[in-house]
């Protein structure tokens, strides 16, 4: 059986993360499979792509949404028919949704040496200097995760991660923090929360209001 861990965040967002152990036989088992979603699903050349594309239509049927009820507007960004916000992300072998009645974003990233080489990407000054000169590998996958939720929930292209998108957080291994992005003259700020798991960390932005 795969792991499959459900949270309520503050009465704002449900999210769910599932492990993915099974073959694509068994993870379709279940399943109700529009054409639009098997279509999109044959597009996925990954095997992992396309058990991560199934994994998530498993949680969403956990959390009793009903087959086709997720859809994609203009941009990628899925949400649902109800008028719910919902984000999608999967990495390696897990994936996880998120459903709030606000905008909402998630991400969830492995800890990898690589993200060092990267980290000079998406830091801003401040980031930096509390990344220990690009050395703290959690820290600085914490700060990629929450940045790819806050391009998530924000749902623009074109952001610019380092100078566009800002992480506060009160300490390194608080729990919750504040995202920023400047876009055009104008700054809009959301609610992030923090998740640390032994192989892995997710984030979770949600609108302030």
């Amino acid at each position: 059986m795969p792991e499959f861990l459900e949270e309520s965040v503050k009465n704002l967002a449900q999210f769910a993360i599932w492990e993915i152990e099974e073959s694509e036989d068994e993870l379709s088992e279940g399943l109700t499979i529009s054409h639009v979603e098997k279509k999109k699903l044959n597009q996925l050349k990954s095997n992992v792509h396309r058990k991560g594309y199934l994994a998530t239509r498993q949680l969403l049927k956990k959390l009793g949404i009903p087959p086709g009820s997720n859809k994609y507007d203009q941009n990628g960004a899925p949400y649902l028919v109800d008028g719910r916000y919902l984000s999608i992300t999967h990495s390696g072998n897990f994936a996880a949704v998120a459903i709030s009645d606000k905008k909402v974003g998630i991400d969830l990233e492995f800890y990898q040496e690589k993200i060092k080489k990267i980290g000079p990407r998406f830091l801003n000054i401040e980031e930096t200097e509390i990344s220990q000169n690009f050395t703290d590998i959690k820290y600085l996958t914490m700060i990629w995760t929450a940045k790819e939720a806050l391009y998530k929930i924000y749902s623009k292209p074109g952001i610019n991660f380092k100078s566009q998108l800002h992480i506060q957080k009160s300490s390194k291994s608080s729990p919750v923090g504040l995202g920023s992005v400047y876009d055009k003259g104008k700054t809009f700020i959301y609610n992030l929360y923090f998740r640390y798991y032994e192989k892995f960390c997710l984030s979770l932005a949600t609108s302030k209001f």
